[in-house]
């Protein structure tokens, strides 16, 4: 019997429903394994039950694949998991490129309509290609000081938005936006982030509000209408003073909303630097002082998004006790498998039993 994919059950070239689909016919790739090719009787056409998973069009087993990809999750370079799997570490890199864009479709279709009470911004240090590139280098957007900004759920530790780039005020903008854009419409968490200003900046834009002024009895124009941020939106800093490399004090402090409405201790990034941890020892080119830094932008890029949605879907943390924060969050009934974010959105998840 085929088991088609609860999410689609349809096929993915005319969109038919699962009762159109039949056996077709299989072969098998070098590695033993058994492909079977199904076909639409709608629009006459067959695809294979790896269409639409990261394994499609590989002649390697999918274990193979996973075990790699795996391997990358846990820490591992590019070039340790070639040496490991026998392989080599383009054929790796390219496994990773293609496990992330199934990743970040999974991403796009369940991380959405979050309702958390705090929303934590940060951001790591890291570079790509060289750290002081010559000024003259034609692609700096690829090379050089690239930080990875997160924005994170407090309560279910669930990552939100993951931006890597410079840290300038776009880069802020961007995390505030796509943060803000998995909320669900009646959230308005408290926002906490340190010192750094372009989150002040970001925040307004995302929550922006026109005002207009109404002319008075006397003569002149009414004030020109005014951007401010929605009164609804509330957002603390920790400023963290340091004198050399010794912290000496720590202030909180109320940006947007009513102080007497937003407890101090609710203003906080801990948990989030907490995760920076987590990310430095599984992300690959986050470690430091090492040779496995990212050639590029895009490489460094890759490898997050990746780890994002594997953290938030299928990595069990302890404090959620022994829960994925999606698990946490409300948004999945169980903790995904490597396997389920890697063939997410196929047409056919398993073979024919």
């Amino acid at each position: 019997m085929i088991q088609t994919n609860l999410l689609t059950g349809q096929c993915p070239r005319c969109g038919a429903t699962a009762k159109h689909l039949a056996y077709h016919s299989r072969y098998a790739l070098r590695s033993g394994q058994t492909v079977f090719v199904i076909r639409c009787r709608h629009c006459r056409k067959t695809f294979c039950d790896r269409f639409g998973t990261t394994f499609y069009d590989l002649k390697t087993s999918e274990e193979k694949v996973q075990r790699a990809v795996q391997q990358g999750l846990e820490g591992l370079c590019p070039e340790a998991v070639a040496r490991v799997e026998g392989v080599h570490s383009t054929t790796v890199q390219r496994w990773v490129e293609r496990a992330c864009a199934q990743a970040q479709a999974a991403d796009q279709k369940l991380i959405t309509d979050v309702s958390p009470q705090n929303v934590e911004l940060d951001e790591l240090y890291s570079f790509a290609g060289e750290k002081q590139p010559d000024e003259q280098e034609s692609d700096l957007d690829e090379v050089a000081q690239h930080w990875t900004h997160i924005a994170m759920a407090r309560e279910s530790r669930l990552m939100l938005e993951v931006v890597v780039g410079p840290r300038t005020q776009q880069s802020a903008t961007k995390l505030v936006e796509g943060a803000a854009g998995r909320l669900a419409p009646d959230c308005w968490p408290v926002w906490s982030s340190d010192g750094w200003e372009p989150y002040r900046f970001a925040l307004t834009v995302a929550f922006a509000v026109l005002i207009h002024f109404i002319k008075g009895k006397g003569p002149g124009r009414p004030k020109e209408p005014e951007v401010v941020a929605d009164p609804r939106l509330s957002y603390g800093q920790v400023v963290k003073k340091r004198v050399g490399r010794r912290l000496v004090s720590v202030t909180r402090r109320v940006v947007f909303g009513v102080e007497e409405l937003i407890p101090l201790k609710q203003i906080s990034t801990s948990l989030l630097e907490r995760l920076n941890g987590t990310i430095r020892q599984h992300v690959v080119p986050l470690h430091r002082k090492t040779r496995s830094f990212a050639k590029c932008r895009t490489a460094l890029d890759t490898q997050t998004q990746l780890f994002k949605s594997y953290y938030n879907l299928c990595r069990k943390h302890g404090t959620l006790k022994g829960r994925t924060p999606a698990q946490a969050a409300g948004l999945s009934a169980h903790g995904w498998t490597l396997r389920e974010l890697l063939t997410f959105n196929a047409a056919i998840t398993s073979k024919i039993r």
